[in-house]
């Protein structure tokens, strides 16, 4: 099977989004700090070697069990107009199957939220991986305390909840699982 991923580097009306390099670890992780709600996304301790997990990220991946790190994603979101680092995308082709991109984290830094960089950031996501063979939808996590990513992820076109992910005896922490169809 012939699969092809999200392109090095793309645009969009305002931003350039392209793979993340190492000389950049530190700012991702001081944008990754930030935001409580997606702190502990690399699966690293939240507590400790700050940079390192970033870092970490970067040379390993985050990889779903029997992954490939050739089909992680870490790009950068930077302004147009600018150059500016304000955020980061984290995807990986093929999870849980061949057929789905599984977004991993989207990151802005909290100053250049509600702008609608997330939505435009979104949009063309969307229209890139609809062409990316052989997927066929997007999937992502999102913690039922983060109501704000939530009504980011369904004003997105993730519209359909695939699952429900937590501990089933206790109230705790849970997730949803979204989807989006393309």
């Amino acid at each position: 099977m012939t699969r092809t991923l999200l392109p090095n580097k793309w645009q969009t009306e305002q931003l350039t989004v392209q793979d993340s390099t190492l000389d950049q670890a530190q700012e991702l992780q001081r944008i990754n700090d930030l935001l409580p709600s997606i702190r502990g996304w690399t699966g690293a301790a939240v507590d400790g070697e700050s940079a390192d997990r970033m870092q970490s990220a970067l040379v390993d991946g985050v990889l779903p069990p029997n992954g490939s790190k050739e089909l992680f994603r870490l790009q950068s979101i930077h302004l147009r107009r600018t150059g500016q680092l304000i955020g980061f995308l984290g995807v990986y082709h093929g999870f849980p199957d061949a057929e789905t991109l599984w977004i991993v984290v989207v990151a802005v830094h909290p100053s250049f939220q509600r702008q609608g960089y997330g939505s435009e950031l979104m949009g063309e996501l969307s229209c890139l991986v609809a062409r990316l063979e052989p997927i066929t939808r997007m999937r992502g996590f999102i913690c039922h305390e983060n109501l704000p990513s939530l009504r980011f992820f369904v004003g997105a076109g993730f519209d359909r909840i695939v699952t429900i992910a937590g501990d089933p005896t206790h109230a705790g922490e849970f997730h949803f699982m979204l989807e989006k169809s393309l």
